[in-house]
């Protein structure tokens, strides 16, 4: 067995075992399941800073900063002029230093500006995020109760519309609190809105569990043929 498939084979073992431990905590919280729940947020902790300066940082700031981006031909010519406009990077980069003052009792104020800079652009990047999100979703509740095509009409179409026209009424009835809605119409309307509710936290509860299950199904199958086979290879079974 060469080094390369040793590796492999290692790998897969210490993927088993992982998998084994975390799925021990079906039975019970034990110190297996801790420590493989410790080891994997410490991965993903190391991983994380690893991977942003690799893919991010590196090749889109750094080098282009630096001018590793450019070819420099035999005849002396470039494949693109360098552009001092990229050093501009180092402006957001030292103010994102200012976060390390904290660790100073004197100074701890500058980190205060940062993450408050942070929270503000966090903010802003949320409720744009949000609108851009439920716009559009409140234009397309606007449906045609008719659609009509080639002079005719799409009764399918229309049924499908007047349902959802309809039920996204009831549903906003059930939270429509400003007036006393006692033996009215609008209160006998709002009664339906709890069992459609239902119907659709019950459809997003299935979509969860089906995509919970979908890794699991995958996990099992990584147990049973590959795992075990790798265990076997191991102890010379096989």
């Amino acid at each position: 067995m060469d080094v390369s498939s040793s590796w492999s084979v290692m790998a897969v073992v210490t993927g088993g075992v992982a998998t084994l431990a975390i799925f021990s905590f079906l039975i019970k919280e034990n110190s297996f399941y801790r420590f493989f729940e410790h080891l994997f947020i410490g991965i993903a902790a190391g991983l994380a800073p690893i991977v942003t300066l690799r893919d991010f940082l590196w090749p889109q700031i750094i080098d282009p900063m630096l001018g590793n981006t450019i070819t420099y031909y035999p005849d002396g010519t470039q494949s693109e002029p360098y552009q001092p406009l990229y050093l501009l990077y180092a402006v957001p980069m030292l103010f994102g230093l200012l976060y390390y003052f904290l660790y100073s009792k004197r100074h701890a104020w500058l980190a205060k500006v940062v993450i408050g800079f942070t929270l503000g652009a966090s903010g802003a990047v949320a409720i744009r995020g949000f609108f851009a999100e439920v716009i559009p979703q409140l234009a397309s509740s606007a449906k045609p109760l008719l659609v009509f095509s080639d002079g005719g009409v799409l009764w399918g179409q229309s049924v499908s519309n007047t349902l959802f026209v309809v039920i996204l009424l009831l549903v906003l009835n059930y939270f429509f609190f400003t007036f006393g809605r006692e033996g009215s119409l609008q209160n006998r309307s709002a009664q339906w809105g709890r069992p459609l509710l239902m119907v659709c936290f019950g459809a997003f509860f299935g979509s969860t569990v089906m995509a919970r299950l979908a890794l699991l199904v995958e996990r099992v199958q990584f147990i049973v043929r590959d795992w075990i086979a790798a265990v076997g290879s191991l102890v010379g079974v096989g």
